[in-house]
């Protein structure tokens, strides 16, 4: 008789997980191929399958203008705009984890050289100073009576801001640009924003 130890049925409860996770990611995968919606090569990187490209969000919003106004139509360009939201925020946070951990590792590493471990510390605390920087502007965003707001880093210094709503005033767009360029010390320039409804 074997006798399991607790970190064995840990491991072992942990490979089941990857194993279901692994099958739902292909079934779903299936599905969208079905669909015809295979963007991608076999093999090539994909950021995220059920993201929304700006062509297909521009896409959904033209055909919401197209159709009769209705409340059906609000309720389906509403529900992408918070899948969207959703979504974006979930995988900045995965890809900021991923991002961290990596550093982490190099900065841990006794055989990478001195400079090598002082680069990746400064770019960890850049990367954790950007996070706060994007949390406080979308709570702010939020605070100006807007439902939702993504904001993103650009590696060239700039940011993205994405903000849901129908329409942007001169005035808001004006507010967004404010909050932005205090909490994040941006020139206005170097802010793009973008409604999302």
């Amino acid at each position: 008789m074997v006798v399991f130890k607790r970190k064995q049925i840990v491991v072992l409860a942990l490979i089941l997980m990857i194993v279901v996770a692994g099958y739902l990611q292909y079934s779903y995968k299936q599905g969208s191929t079905s669909a015809g919606k295979d963007n991608g090569k076999l093999g090539e990187a994909v950021y995220v399958d059920n993201q929304l490209g700006n062509e297909e969000i521009d896409t959904a919003m033209d055909a919401k203008k197209d159709e009769k106004p209705g409340k059906k139509t609000d309720v389906s360009a509403s529900k992408l705009a918070n899948d969207f939201f959703a979504q974006a925020k979930m995988d900045k946070e995965i890809s900021r984890s991923k991002s961290s951990d990596s550093l982490k590792a190099i900065t841990e590493d006794v055989n990478a050289s001195k400079e090598i471990r002082a680069e990746a510390y400064d770019k960890m605390m850049a990367l954790l100073e950007n996070a706060d920087k994007e949390m406080r502007i979308e709570t702010l965003i939020r605070e100006k009576g807007f439902s939702d707001a993504v904001a993103l880093f650009a590696d060239d210094g700039s940011i993205d801001i994405i903000v849901k709503a129908a329409s942007l005033t001169t005035a808001q767009t004006a507010q967004i640009g404010d909050i932005v360029s205090r909490q994040a010390k941006i020139a206005f320039e170097d802010i793009h924003i973008k409604k999302l409804f």
